[in-house]
């Protein structure tokens, strides 16, 4: 599969053994990505949700597994024409037949390729505009889409038009083990819907919040007593996708003259706090925590939704110079007066910012992530990095132009012991030769490189996000 062009990954079933180093002892479980596996379109993100699983276990070769996720949007790109024209209508791009035909089709069709979690014991491919896809954690066979207890039920044949969104990144609570979750309905009144599933428990829906935009909310963050959403100024216009004249994607609007408002939503209930501050965009928090009366978040801020969608547009741009995005770690604090505080923690353009998990909701130090090198390398993320949020400094493994690191995440050496021990792994693409590394760092040493690769012999797709499972 040539990543640079699009293409397909296939499935594949295999042992791994090292090409580089040896797997670190102690380092056991299941690590499980999602991505785009194919795509369907000249847009990045429109692909076929391909999860893969990468296991470890004491005494045993590490073992490699990717399927596509059975989604209706799967089965139609099966039976695609070789025009290359989407077979469905996909959020990057209309579907063959003009508007006529887009303006009788769904907003978009469910590809599952966002992200996947374990929750409440069931293995979920997730994709912000609908429901998930549950998957059986041993084979990733498809089990069939998730109707999470009916917590997130739509009402009325345009909801049922438009998906039952339940967003990609649910916020774990370590110590209550809680899972919360929100989606976004963008029909005639904008809604945004909370949810929580509880420990052993059902998912049920807590509150439904009006919106006055239809603004584009992707991911948010969680402390001990709030849940955080940056409402930045990307507003979808709704009659140019509900015309059939543009897909999603190309519809959000960046008004660069209006504030991003921080939304505020205390998890015990009673009432929002919205907090204005300059505009900007994120795809993606860090983490969130709270500091006496303040609440601090960090993020990957890019100064408007332009750079950004210009950069995701194209398979070209994945690798052209002239589309280096310009995202960079900030920090924001929020006292009880709506006073907001912000400064920048590096330099460094990044993304796929992770924390150790276990530090969810509670203060962190380091953030991890992907990042850019040099310029020439494009849009491709070809470095993982730690960033400390205390000294402002960076720990740097950088694999140059040709290659493209997924999200790196964080695994205790101890799960036990809550300190800074510990390993990254991420997938690293060979862009060229259209195959996958697992590769396995140090966690407190990155600018040594990694202490294992294991080479996949195909390609595991463009990945987003996963999550680690410890046994």
């Amino acid at each position: 599969m040539d990543l640079q062009r699009g293409g397909w990954a296939r499935e594949i079933d295999a042992e791994l053994r090292p090409s580089q180093g040896s797997v670190p002892e102690g380092l056991v479980g299941t690590l499980y990505r999602n991505g785009a596996g194919n795509h369907l379109s000249d847009y990045l993100i429109d692909g076929d949700g391909l999860v893969s699983s990468v296991t470890f276990a004491p005494g045993s070769p590490v073992r490699v597994r990717s399927r596509y996720v059975r989604t209706p949007s799967y089965r139609a790109s099966l039976n695609a024409s070789a025009s290359g024209a989407p077979p469905l209508r996909l959020p990057g791009a209309n579907a063959a037949g003009g508007r006529l035909r887009n303006l009788l089709l769904r907003p978009a069709a469910s590809q599952a390729n966002t992200s996947v979690a374990l929750i409440d014991g069931r293995l979920l491919a997730l994709w912000e505009g609908d429901r998930p896809w549950e998957l059986e954690p041993g084979t990733l066979r498809t089990l069939g889409q998730c109707e999470l207890d009916s917590a997130p039920a739509p009402s009325g044949p345009l909801a049922r038009r438009l998906g039952t969104p339940y967003s990609a990144h649910p916020c774990w609570d370590p110590s209550t083990g809680e899972v919360w979750n929100f989606g976004c309905t963008y029909g005639p009144r904008p809604r945004l819907d909370i949810y929580r599933t509880q420990r052993g428990g059902p998912t049920g829906h807590l509150r439904s919040i009006r919106l006055p935009r239809r603004y584009m909310v992707h991911d948010f963050a969680m402390t001990a007593t709030h849940l955080v959403f940056c409402l930045g100024p990307v507003i979808l216009d709704l009659p140019a996708v509900a015309t059939g004249r543009l897909p999603a994607f190309q519809a959000m609007r960046w008004h660069g003259d209006e504030p991003t408002r921080i939304l505020l939503v205390p998890r015990a209930g009673g009432p929002f706090r919205v907090v204005e501050a300059d505009p900007w965009f994120q795809w993606h928090f860090a983490g969130a925590y709270d500091d006496g009366d303040d609440i601090v978040f960090d993020l990957v801020r890019f100064r408007s939704w332009t750079v950004m969608h210009e950069a995701i547009s194209s398979m070209s741009h994945l690798t052209d110079p002239s589309c280096l995005p310009v995202g960079r770690l900030w920090r924001y604090r929020v006292g009880p007066s709506g006073k907001v505080e912000d400064h920048q923690l590096h330099g460094l353009p990044t993304e796929w910012p992770t924390i150790d998990p276990r530090r969810a909701t509670t203060a962190h130090r380091h953030v991890y992530g992907a990042t850019i090198g040099t310029p020439a390398s494009g849009v491709a993320f070809t470095a993982v990095a730690r960033y400390d949020t205390g000294s402002g400094e960076a720990d740097v493994y950088d694999y140059g132009p040709g290659h493209l690191v997924s999200e790196p995440l964080f695994v205790p050496r101890d799960p036990g012991r809550l300190d800074e021990h510990g390993w990254l792994i991420a997938y690293e693409a060979l862009l060229d030769a259209g195959t996958t590394d697992i590769v396995v760092f140090d966690a407190q040493s990155v600018a040594d490189g990694p202490v294992c690769t294991l080479p996949v012999p195909e390609s595991l797709g463009y990945t987003f996000h996963g999550q680690w499972a410890q046994s």
